[in-house]
């Protein structure tokens, strides 16, 4: 009876399996999907050393209200940068939602320090296809054919893959602003790792605050490092940047090393993190740097 059970959840298993394999697009080696509300479009796009390629676009239907969402209720759909947080399925799903839904990670750092309320923010499908033909017909959530959601779940990876809403996907891929980032980004590891106080320090921007401090006392702290190493060498890898209207995001995986004088090992350690970037008199400066768990 035992082998029984096994073998039927197996049978079960593989027409998943089979689904996954088949709806997995071409084109999409490192996706980023893509809510544009100027064309009311889902974009599942290729991440391409910074710039987003479309592979494939699909209608949606967004929130009722205009504008980035604010607070609870408000039938907004947010903007930002974003990650794909689970899954949830009909029968747990409630029936308006259609058979799937994915979970986005709103509000985000950037969206909690601006006081910013709300959950529950999906991209599902829906059990009235007539909605589909209306623009602006949900409570904030972004709307897709049952069909096309399913293919978007498909091709997103949970808590990696990162969604932009944007109010206009081709003016913001068309910026301009994506070699300013990478030198600005670039020049805030060369200054840490040659003990630069003064270039380092001038990154952020005035209003930062990192573990309590504010940028005042985030410079003092800095100083007794650079006091207490001999040297400290700072690295990224898996560097990425995506940009919004209202702020770039650099993610990447941070390689820290430190002597103590004579060349003594010191602290070393490896990390994730985001930078969220704002321009300040048309400088970028960073205003929250995040420690990925």
């Amino acid at each position: 009876m035992k082998q029984l059970k096994i073998l039927s959840l197996m049978l079960a298993i593989i027409p998943t399996l089979s689904y996954a394999a088949e709806t997995k697009m071409a084109g999409l080696n490192d996706p980023v999907v893509v809510v544009d509300k100027k064309t009311h479009q889902l974009h599942l796009t290729n991440y391409n050393d910074g710039r987003l390629d479309i592979v494939k676009s699909y209608r949606a239907t967004m929130g009722q209200a205009a504008g980035d969402k604010l607070m609870e209720g408000d039938l907004k759909t947010p903007e930002g940068i974003y990650e794909f947080l689970f899954r949830s399925a009909y029968p747990a799903l409630k029936k308006k939602f259609g058979p799937l839904a994915i979970y986005v990670g709103y509000p985000n750092s950037m969206d909690k320090n601006g006081a910013k309320t709300g959950f529950d923010i999906l991209v599902h499908g829906t059990d009235d296809p007539a909605r589909l033909e209306r623009q602006f017909d949900s409570l904030g959530c972004v709307v897709l054919d049952n069909e096309n959601v399913k293919t978007v779940s498909e091709n997103v990876n949970l808590k990696d893959t990162k969604i932009i809403i944007t109010r206009d996907f081709a003016a913001l891929n068309e910026s301009g602003r994506l070699p300013k980032a990478k030198a600005f980004f670039n020049g805030w590891l060369k200054a840490w790792s040659e003990k630069d106080l003064t270039g380092y320090v001038e990154s952020y921007a005035d209003e930062y605050k990192a573990e309590g401090m504010n940028r005042l006392a985030f410079a003092k702290y800095k100083n007794e490092l650079n006091k207490k190493y001999d040297t400290i060498k700072v690295t990224a890898s898996d560097v990425k940047y995506y940009l919004h209207e209202k702020y770039d995001l650099v993610t990447f995986t941070q390689h820290y090393s430190s002597t103590f004088a004579g060349g003594k090992p010191a602290f070393n350690g490896v990390s994730k993190k985001n930078l969220y970037l704002q321009e300040r008199n048309g400088a970028y400066r960073i205003v929250m740097e995040e420690t990925k768990k």
